[in-house]
């Protein structure tokens, strides 16, 4: 949360020293707080769902702690709203002035024009003017002048009755802001509030597994197997369709080498060209390139989660002497939720493994993705697959979450999956 106070402080400094915000809009702060609370909201139904099922469990701090990283999220983006507010409050403020001076100006400008026009009339009639001029061309000349005059005038009174209007425009506008504003600060205070209530939650939660440790170790360790078990089955399946892609390559190349019929003498670097093995086929090279090309636009897996435990090596949430080794990232959903495919691809295989429900493997050239933790499973091997197709619907563990275990791969090398999806 004090990460959020210094953000929010930079934020006005920035104002303060430039005179401007930064290129987001309001339209896009207000659309960035819906997504967050639609978040929230799924949030806080998974950790209903998981409540359910269990008394108290790991899975349930990671997610209030998600429902709290989630709710500070939303607080900070309602202060960067607030400032666009009273930024825009403090510019509408100003073209009010600007308006109100404006009106003035033309008022005064009118009221001198009316007692120029009087004293005018004192010193001569309007229609003596015309008739007084001494040739047809100046009696044009002045009845145009006339018309002249006519038309500014009204033109003048057009001007001021136009300046009114935007001067009410502005001030409903500005009723508008200060509304708005009043609004986003009972939000604020509302979430405030409902995330002390959260951290208090997460306490508990805590404070009800104490003395559970080994019971906890237990079960992670049980995790952990199962995984490993996935891992090996799934080096073995890529390694195996490795060795077959490297044959067909080799023996594509070699039909080619065979039909060109190329000059008798070759140079070395030819002839080194020539005994170079070539590891993939143009088509999987190819779907290697189109899978790379979508980095970082990649859907999500799910239709709607969050990320309950990260990529890589790091310390347990609640057991600090655990360490976890992630190969992908686990996404936990609501109950009944489907995994979907993020490219189109080709099921290689469907497998099943103890404490990791069903798991299907979908390959992209050189590049593989692994969707375990299914309840059932709806494709087959051998299968084309298109983007955002469903391949199963996500078991419920043992704690009762609805989480699904995802993981890419580069041949036979471990991905982050995060910086291949696109940001929720």
């Amino acid at each position: 949360m004090k990460r959020h106070v210094r953000h929010t402080a930079f934020f006005l400094a920035c104002i303060i020293m430039y005179g401007q915000l930064p290129a987001q809009s309001r339209k896009e702060l207000e659309k960035q707080r819906k997504k967050t609370e639609q978040q929230i909201a799924l949030t806080k139904k998974i950790l209903k769902e998981t409540k359910s099922k269990k008394q108290q469990s790991l899975k349930e701090i990671v997610t209030i702690s998600r429902l709290i990283e989630t709710r500070e999220e939303l607080i900070q983006t309602i202060n960067t709203e607030i400032v666009y507010v009273n930024y825009d409050v403090e510019r509408k403020k100003t073209e009010i002035d600007s308006l109100n001076s404006q009106l003035d100006n033309e008022k005064k400008n009118y009221a001198r024009a009316i007692v120029q026009s009087y004293k005018s009339r004192k010193v001569y009639n309007n229609a003596l003017y015309l008739f007084a001029a001494k040739s047809f061309n100046q009696l044009f000349q002045r009845i145009r002048f006339n018309k002249y005059l006519s038309d500014a005038q009204e033109k003048f009174l057009v001007k001021v009755e136009e300046k009114k209007n935007q001067l009410q425009q502005k001030l409903a506008e500005l009723l508008g802001l200060k509304e708005s504003k009043e609004k986003l600060a009972q939000n604020k205070q509302k979430e405030v509030k409902e995330l002390e209530t959260d951290k208090k939650e997460k306490n508990r939660v805590v404070i009800a597994l104490t003395g559970k440790e080994a019971e906890l170790k237990a079960s992670l360790e049980k995790q952990k197997k199962a995984k490993e078990n996935l891992n090996a089955q799934i080096n073995a399946i890529i390694a195996k369709e490795i060795a077959a892609a490297k044959k067909k390559a080799a023996e594509a190349a070699a039909k080619k080498s065979k039909k060109s019929p190329g000059p008798e003498k070759k140079t070395p670097g030819e002839k080194e060209k020539a005994a170079k093995i070539p590891t993939v086929t143009p088509e999987v090279k190819i779907l290697s390139d189109n899978f790379v090309a979508n980095k970082g636009k990649f859907p999500w897996p799910v239709e709607k989660g969050f990320i309950s435990e990260h990529f890589g090596t790091h310390t347990h949430a609640k057991l600090d002497q655990v360490t976890i080794q992630n190969n992908g990232v686990d996404i936990q959903s609501n109950a009944g939720a489907t995994a979907r495919c993020i490219h189109k691809g080709t099921v290689t295989a469907v497998i099943s493994i103890p404490g990791m429900g069903k798991a299907v493997l979908v390959n992209h050239g050189e590049y593989y993705t692994v969707y375990s933790k299914l309840k059932d499973v709806v494709v087959s091997q051998g299968q084309t697959i298109q983007p955002k197709q469903v391949l199963g619907t996500i078991a419920e563990d043992e704690d009762g979450a609805t989480e699904l275990h995802f993981e890419i791969w580069y041949n036979q090398e471990k991905q982050n999956p995060e910086i291949w999806l696109a940001k929720k």
